[in-house]
């Protein structure tokens, strides 16, 4: 072959190659937009954005965060469901979200099927709490109190449907006993809302830590299996005879997310999970980290969304 017609066919064979290199095989070129179907300053919008800004370094781009909250996270996420599947566009997934389908809601999406899920990043501790002053000294107290007394005591969450509220349900439905659910828009509102005594317990994820650490606040319970590392002398649903859910905390994006895009950004959240800020962020808040990949997300949730409707089919059939 002459040198010349050698180099065309080289340069041909060259860029035969680059042209078949897919368009997301750099990703990503620019910002990446994180929704947060939540207010400002709860538990997930504050621990999602640590780390966001951990992930920027991975990712070698930001990674801007959009609060989209209202209607206990549907507006936000019908947003994220909508969304090119770029991985441009992802958000947070918490258990609230997908716990409305439990209800029967009708949704503008698929809660599972919607999304493309990306990583886990930790668990919300949900701890029941009352105002340091309250009469209630345990959980017992406070159930026997709404037993005697149904429909006179006020309890806040971060909305209806939420896992914090189903906590609650499950409880009521369990014990008999019978408070007035006052939602919140999102975790954020709930701490307000007690010390302005405009409820008189939260069922609710850590947004109470810094005020139970400065005595304001007392918890009564938390709902895990067995007590949290954090918080010893408390002791949990599963240790007094109770169920809980899992409050859920994960990345994801919306469906048809190529899979090259899915595990860079998999590889990227993942990786941030040792960030130092990132950990910090989550000891504050008193939340657990947790490292599970994208197609373990999935099962997962389908699992908790199975178990949240059977709680709910129990409280319909017995008028909760």
């Amino acid at each position: 072959m002459k040198p010349r017609i050698a180099l065309f066919a080289a340069a041909a064979a060259f860029a035969a190659a680059f042209a078949a290199v897919p368009a997301h095989a750099q990703f990503p070129e620019r910002p990446i937009t994180l929704i947060v179907p939540w207010a400002p300053g709860g538990s997930t919008d504050v621990s999602s954005r640590a780390l966001a800004k951990a992930a920027e370094g991975a990712l070698g781009q930001p990674v801007v965060v959009v609060n989209k909250p209202g209607a206990s996270t549907t507006i936000g996420m019908a947003d994220l469901a909508r969304a090119k599947p770029d991985g441009y566009t992802i958000g947070t997934l918490s258990s609230s979200s997908y716990m409305l389908k439990a209800q029967g809601r009708d949704l503008p999406y698929d809660a599972v099927e919607a999304f493309t899920y990306v990583s886990y990043y930790g668990d919300n501790l949900i701890g029941i709490a009352v105002l340091n002053e309250a009469p209630w000294k345990k959980l017992a107290d406070l159930l026997a109190e709404g037993k005697a007394q149904p429909g006179k005591f006020k309890f806040g969450t971060a909305g209806v449907g939420s896992t914090q509220h189903l906590t609650l349900e499950a409880l009521m439905l369990a014990t008999g006993s019978k408070f007035v659910h006052i939602p919140q828009q999102g975790s954020a509102g709930s701490m307000p809302a007690l010390l302005g005594k405009h409820v008189d317990f939260i069922s609710e994820v850590s947004v109470w830590a810094p005020f139970v650490a400065q005595g304001q606040a007392r918890l009564l319970a938390v709902s895990t299996p067995k007590r949290a590392d954090a918080y010893p002398d408390v002791p949990s649903l599963g240790e007094l005879g109770f169920d809980s859910l899992r409050s859920v905390q994960a990345i994801i994006g919306p469906a048809g997310m190529p899979e090259p895009v899915r595990q860079r950004l998999e590889a990227a959240f993942r990786k941030s999970l040792a960030d130092e800020g990132f950990r910090n962020t989550m000891k504050k808040l008193s939340m657990e980290i947790v490292d599970l990949p994208g197609p373990e997300v999935k099962k997962l949730v389908q699992g908790e969304l199975q178990r949240a409707t059977g709680l709910v089919q129990r409280m319909k059939a017995t008028g909760g």
